[in-house]
């Protein structure tokens, strides 16, 4: 509410309702009708006003509350919908529109052949690989370095704020197998991507 008074809406209500009334739009809050007090408030329609016409945006549809419960399917949530209580009405799609999400995570990938040939000995074998996170985590951390040893199945991963760092993880991982394990990393393997390859790397 502060934020919109600073960018000069105007209020005005009351117990049936708030309406923040702005330039080119006027957001309306109305009472929780699970709420016997009316003590909570939410929104409940947005009008946005451009030039000649006048857009209405519902508050939860079908595609919001697929995403957020995990791209769950629509026979499922229709299943919540009459299992649970207080569960929000939604407006389920007549057809079937196709998500990014799910489209991208039903793609087959094409299985790796197997590999007969496994290290006989802790660290013989290290593979290690870097993998960027779709969102910048805590401390400006982007990137996940991971480093797997074939002959333990033992996985340890690194946090890094840029690829530049790939070097000085490669560098940390060696000295923790040399100080704490008394041991040399033999065979590396990776997916020779441009932060393996470099003078300095060698």
């Amino acid at each position: 509410m502060g934020e919109m008074l600073q960018c000069n809406y105007r209020a005005t209500g009351d117990k049936k309702g708030i309406s923040l009334i702005g330039k080119t739009n006027c957001l309306w809050f109305g009472p929780d009708p699970e709420d016997d007090c009316n003590i909570t408030f939410g929104i409940r329609s947005i009008l946005i006003i451009r030039s000649n016409y006048i857009a209405s945006v519902s508050k939860v549809d079908y595609d919001i509350m697929h995403q957020r419960f995990g791209h769950l399917s629509k026979d499922v949530i229709q299943c919540m919908q009459k299992h649970m209580q207080c569960f929000l009405e939604i407006h389920f799609p007549t057809e079937d529109c196709v998500c990014p999400g799910c489209a991208l995570g039903k793609m087959p990938n094409r299985a790796f052949p197997e590999n007969e040939r496994h290290a006989t000995n802790p660290f013989e074998q290290v593979h290690s690989d870097l993998k960027s996170s779709p969102v910048t985590l805590y401390w400006k951390f982007k990137y996940i370095i991971t480093f797997y040893n074939d002959y333990t199945s033992h996985t340890w991963t690194m946090l890094l704020c840029s690829k530049v760092a790939v070097i000085t993880a490669a560098k940390d991982s060696l000295e923790m197998v040399h100080i704490q394990h008394n041991a040399y990393i033999i065979g590396w393997m990776s997916n020779a991507g441009r932060e393996y390859k470099s003078d300095l790397f060698d």
